[in-house]
């Protein structure tokens, strides 16, 4: 769903029709019109008033939403202990309807993803030292992860002409989600994102930029096979982009592995201090 009507909107916060046309003719809600008349608010401003105002979603289904109703109306009262118990029984409705109700009660990308998704999959992680089943648990509570962060995506769009940022995790990484969270971070913010995912060798990034030519290169060092090998290329893409005029943002858990000396590229630590370091950029601009 695209646009709701005034009737529609005011049913999901639980208003009445008339606070919902006030609040779109004083320009609280920005809204536009049919052929007809008749109002319509996109379903981004829909959602960017619901975590603005912290309203209730009572009918979560007419945001195309439905995943909120696995809580039951629940309010998350500690969400990284009841995203890892979701998250390990397999309830993926519930956690990605917890991912998704963080982000309408006003938490950002990027908090939801160094707060209780890191959380989380980190307690997830260390199963497998005393369950047989602990790798089974931790692929699927990444797969279900990834569901939740691909329909966050859906309720923001940057506009067309917001700049590129591209990016992958390394060779020698094999991790999906910190890439996919980064690439949602920096879209939250304001870019237009490509994603190369795990496992992406240098040369191939180099090509994507190339071709692309984006504002910004983001790298994910979560695992590293070679050091001096991932370093020496690493240096090699820094002095690359730097005569390109791309901004370029490093961060993972296996970084510090990485000899790559002072002010090779900007090191973000958090997902927090990624976005902080995108709007500065777009600030900029």
């Amino acid at each position: 769903m695209k646009v709701l009507s005034p009737r529609d909107f005011a049913r999901v916060i639980g208003v009445s029709e008339s606070s919902v046309k006030r609040w779109i003719d004083d320009g609280t809600i920005p809204a536009s019109r049919t052929v007809g008349g008749h109002r319509r608010i996109e379903r981004e401003e829909a959602i960017r008033f619901i975590r603005r105002t912290r309203s209730p979603v009572l009918r979560p289904e007419l945001l195309g939403l439905e995943d909120l109703r696995a809580l039951a109306g629940k309010t998350a009262s500690a969400p990284s202990s009841e995203l890892h118990d979701a998250l390990v029984d397999g309830r993926d409705a519930e956690a990605r309807g917890l991912i998704l109700s963080l982000y309408l009660g006003g938490r950002g990308v990027a908090a939801i993803g160094d707060g209780p998704v890191r959380e989380a999959l980190d307690r997830i992680g260390r199963l497998w030292l005393d369950r047989e089943d602990g790798v089974f648990i931790e692929h699927r509570a990444v797969d279900i992860c990834i569901q939740a962060l691909t329909q966050l995506r859906l309720t923001f769009e940057p506009p067309e002409e917001a700049p590129l940022a591209i990016g992958a995790a390394v060779s020698g990484d094999p991790y999906l989600l910190p890439s996919m969270i980064a690439s949602t971070v920096l879209q939250e913010v304001g870019f237009q994102t490509m994603n190369l995912g795990p496992e992406t060798p240098i040369a191939t990034l180099r090509h994507a930029l190339s071709t692309h030519e984006p504002r910004l290169c983001w790298l994910s060092v979560s695992a590293v096979d070679d050091p001096k090998a991932r370093a020496r290329e690493i240096r090699d893409l820094a002095s690359w982009l730097a005569t390109r005029g791309v901004s370029g943002v490093l961060g993972g858990r296996s970084v510090d592995r990485l000899d790559l000396g002072p002010d090779i590229l900007e090191r973000a630590d958090t997902m927090a201090e990624l976005a902080a370091f995108a709007r500065g950029l777009l600030g900029a601009s």
